[in-house]
């Protein structure tokens, strides 16, 4: 089963409510996206059917017959002949319809164990017809049947959904985690990217590892240089403004704007009180910005150059 890294607390506050034999039947697993909930998920549902290690490989392959998961479907359905497509486009919502069918599902018993769970990845994505399909559920769940309702916006989910189960709060991972869980991922990384990675995760190995592959160390070691340049003549903000608006480059794109606060705010750390603060408002301007490229749909090419332009002012500050 996966190495929770960095969940150990949760962990633990789980299982106690399971040994202790009153374990409440809903659960909202909380926190930002790509922290590893959705195995959290699995495992805590895998304690419950199987706890003896029977069916591990049933459980490994998604087809434990007591362990239900509902996620958006694909746009398109596959054919009977062929095999399900990982990266098919997904459907905008989770529709009521799947959570009737769900329900009724669970008029039988349990197939292999005496208990039932039920994994809802992400709850976020319900439909509001099929929100208020599974509250039902949760207002009368059926005997032991246990909902694990993966949330990474937990405040916008219903709130008579929230108060009908209990919380578990997924917090970012330290530097010494992130590290942990990206050498799981990939044991061969090299450690200029590694660094890259990791800051660009922001405490997400999920989104770190979406980053694999995308050359961070190079990208990281531009944006130094443009700090400890100031980029008189502007090229290496040119260049980046070329390459990392290219529609093929979206992803570097995203990693660049998660990586330049962060970058900003490493360098803030190091300044002399003279420089703290303006450092201070660099990276509350470059944060800003980040914010809103992706989601206004800024221009690529004047965003990428704004924000090369914030690492390049930081040259004319001292670091302590």
């Amino acid at each position: 089963m996966t190495n929770l890294i960095g969940h150990d607390a949760v962990w633990r506050q789980f299982s106690s409510a399971l040994d202790s034999g009153k374990l409440h039947h809903g659960w909202i697993l909380a926190g930002p996206r790509g922290l590893g909930k959705a195995s959290f998920a699995l495992r805590a549902a895998a304690s419950l059917v199987d706890p003896d290690d029977r069916y591990s490989n049933l459980i490994a392959r998604g087809t434990h017959p007591d362990i239900l998961t509902v996620k958006r479907l694909p746009k398109e359905a596959a054919k009977d002949d062929d095999e399900p497509d990982a990266n098919a486009e997904l459907k905008r919502s989770i529709t009521i319809e799947q959570i009737r069918n769900l329900q009724a599902s669970l008029t039988t018993r349990p197939g292999l164990a005496d208990k039932r769970a039920i994994i809802i990845d992400s709850a976020d994505d319900l439909e509001r017809g099929g929100a208020n399909a599974l509250l039902k559920s949760l207002e009368e769940p059926p005997a032991d049947t246990y909902f694990l309702l993966v949330s990474h916006a937990s405040d916008r989910l219903l709130p008579t959904i929230r108060s009908r189960c209990q919380m578990l709060r997924f917090e970012p991972l330290n530097q010494m985690q992130m590290e942990a869980a990206l050498s799981d991922a990939a044991s061969e990384i090299d450690p200029e990217d590694l660094d890259a990675l990791i800051r660009a995760g922001k405490g997400s190995p999920g989104q770190a590892i979406d980053f694999m592959g995308l050359d961070l160390g190079k990208l990281d070691s531009t944006m130094h240089a443009i700090i400890q340049t100031g980029d008189p003549g502007n090229d290496m903000r040119i260049a980046l403004a070329e390459q990392l608006s290219l529609k093929a480059a979206q992803q570097r794109y995203e990693a660049f704007l998660r990586l330049a606060p962060s970058l900003i705010a490493d360098r803030a750390r190091q300044m002399d009180a003279a420089n703290v603060l303006a450092a201070t408002e660099v990276w509350t301007a470059a944060s800003a910005l980040a914010n809103r490229a992706i989601a206004l749909s800024l221009d690529k090419q004047s965003v990428i150059f704004q924000m090369g332009s914030l690492l390049a002012s930081l040259q004319t500050h001292k670091a302590a």
